[in-house]
């Protein structure tokens, strides 16, 4: 009786709420925002048309994260959010987050929770 995880039925393996892809699950504004005017900075030095950034120009910034394409397709996917296979200022920002996240040792989920889907 009692202990440490008195009360949880998950046991030690739900702690890190808040940390990851939980980050600003509960929160109004966009978790990505706050780091969004950095990643926008990098989004207009690859040349956007209408707004977009072709994939080819995605990859070249995204493989510099080091990350095994693997990842880098789970992100991807992730991340375009209208399957277009271009990325929008959103979609982009959304994935570098995503990719600090993976880098910061945090696993991603197999599907976008409703908190990080951009807000448009």
């Amino acid at each position: 009786q009692g202990g440490a995880f008195d009360g949880t039925t998950e046991g030690p393996f739900n702690q890190g709420y808040g940390e990851g892809a939980k980050e600003g699950a509960d929160e109004e504004e966009w978790v990505v925002a706050k780091d969004k005017p950095v990643y926008d900075e990098l989004f207009y030095t690859l040349s956007p048309i209408n707004g977009k950034i072709s994939g080819v120009n995605a990859k070249k910034e995204m493989v510099t994260s080091k990350l095994p394409n693997s990842v880098l397709g789970k992100i991807w996917k992730l991340a375009d959010c209208d399957c277009d296979g271009m990325l929008d200022e959103e979609e982009f920002a959304l994935a570098k987050h995503l990719i600090k996240i993976k880098l910061d040792g945090y696993e991603l989920t197999s599907c976008l929770p409703p908190h990080l889907v951009p807000p448009s």
